[in-house]
């Protein structure tokens, strides 16, 4: 299939990435790319999301991956994996996988299933900081992206999610659920209630965000729902004042240097250097702008705040309130300098087991187990129009409309966006600049 083509069923179909920012898949397809690497590392602790649609559609993971690597005339898919999910699968490394795919197994590091990382660890290419992965000759989507361009091609549209439920819970799960589902409704479901002085995270411990259950919804990105006691480590980073870090950074920070020597993106070479951030953020020193352009290369993957400040600083949030402004401003790095990666860079590797362990997760890593498709008794399902990176999607409905599961509530505006669908049948019962919301019919 030609690339212009496989673009519009891409699209169509309202298919994003599925475990990260949500960019539109379809516009990732690009020539000049040489290699298609499928992310399913499982990059945060206590996912098993990747593993379950690995063990159960394995096939059409790559087949949705390869249909993409022909269009771009790529002559390689590889389907990356942690050491321990291959043993799972009884895989091994650089094994064939039928067509132009095969396994890379990297090894059990974290954070693993950041693209640019793991494009150094299965490919040895550094992509230049502030560049695209195809800066490389290389696109990266997760496995569960690769899964909805193989339903793409067959016409089916995005219009369920899977996710792991995990953490302080009896028996953690994966499941696939209507996009729109209710974070509450689904968790009574499942049988799990919210302790007192605990909290539900949408995404991992270390990079994912504390939801409120009555409000949050199941979105095209939701990777996890996470219940976890709010004194542990990875929770109490979630919830630093950044002002008050700032002041702190200022008297408390001595300079050692350890989040820097530790950030796996300085290990490759990035420019990145945490801790003179923090010191040009906390006394609002501007003589070296870079010190702060920087910051718009950092991933957030917080191995400076959890593993290696010995103050209480927080690192990650200072650089994430950093990048944040300097994308508000359209500011970021530009440099041009070559890179290259540390000498030191294997040693310093972050263990899965150590880093769970620092966090305070290692008591919840249990296997989740496969459980279905699930649909909750709620009402209404509330689909926002922003669950990708770009412009908001446009409704092409209106209140009152009956619609069926499949169908087209929104396309994609112009540039990047995507096209979003009914999850349930029903009547649309509002539309809004934000999101449409539909009310289930009950049969």
């Amino acid at each position: 299939m030609e690339m212009k083509q496989l673009a519009e069923k891409i699209g169509a179909a309202g298919v994003v990435g599925a475990g990260g920012a949500g960019f539109p898949t379809h516009k990732k397809l690009a020539p000049g790319i040489d290699t298609v690497l499928i992310n399913a590392a499982e990059c945060e602790p206590l996912l098993y999301t990747d593993y379950a649609i690995l063990k159960q559609h394995m096939d059409m993971v790559l087949s949705g991956a390869q249909s993409m690597a022909e269009a771009m005339g790529a002559k390689q898919v590889v389907l990356c994996i942690k050491h321990h999910t291959a043993l799972r699968l009884a895989l091994e490394a650089d094994q064939p996988l039928g067509g132009i795919c095969r396994t890379g197994v990297l090894p059990d590091v974290y954070p693993m299933g950041d693209e640019i990382i793991m494009i150094y660890q299965a490919l040895g290419r550094v992509v230049p900081p502030g560049q695209l992965p195809s800066s490389a000759g290389v696109v990266v989507i997760n496995a569960e992206t690769a899964y909805n361009v193989c339903n793409a091609l067959q016409g089916i549209p995005v219009t369920k999610k899977w996710l792991t439920i995990g953490g302080s819970v009896e028996h953690p799960l994966v499941i696939r659920v209507p996009v729109g589902t209710n974070v509450g409704a689904l968790l009574r479901k499942a049988g799990v209630t919210v302790p007192e002085g605990y909290v539900v995270l949408d995404g991992g411990p270390a990079m994912g965000a504390i939801v409120s259950p009555a409000t949050a919804i199941v979105t095209k990105k939701t990777k996890s729902l996470l219940i976890l006691p709010e004194t542990i480590p990875a929770v109490q980073a979630k919830r630093a004042n950044v002002q008050r870090l700032l002041k702190r950074t200022s008297s408390a920070c001595c300079q050692c240097m350890m989040c820097t020597e530790m950030c796996p993106r300085h290990l490759l070479g990035y420019p990145l250097q945490p801790h003179r951030t923090l010191r040009a953020a906390g006394s609002g020193n501007i003589s070296h702008p870079e010190d702060l352009l920087s910051a718009s290369v950092c991933s957030g993957c917080s191995v400076c705040t959890l593993m290696a400040c010995t103050q209480g600083i927080t690192p990650s949030v200072v650089m994430t309130e950093v990048k944040m402004n300097l994308g508000k401003n359209r500011l970021g790095y530009r440099g041009t300098e070559p890179t290259r990666p540390a000498a030191e860079r294997d040693f310093r590797l972050v263990p899965s087991d150590r880093f769970m362990a620092r966090i305070g997760v290692a008591r919840y890593d249990r296997m989740a187990e496969w459980a279905g498709d699930w649909e909750t008794d709620q009402p209404f399902y509330t689909l926002p129009l922003s669950m990708h990176v770009g412009k908001p999607s446009v409704p092409v409905v209106q209140e009152g409309d009956m619609v069926t599961a499949g169908q087209m509530l929104a396309k994609a505006e112009d540039g990047i966006s995507a096209a979003l669908h009914a999850s349930i049948d029903g009547r649309v019962a509002k539309v809004t600049s934000r999101e449409i919301e539909i009310q289930r019919e009950v049969k």
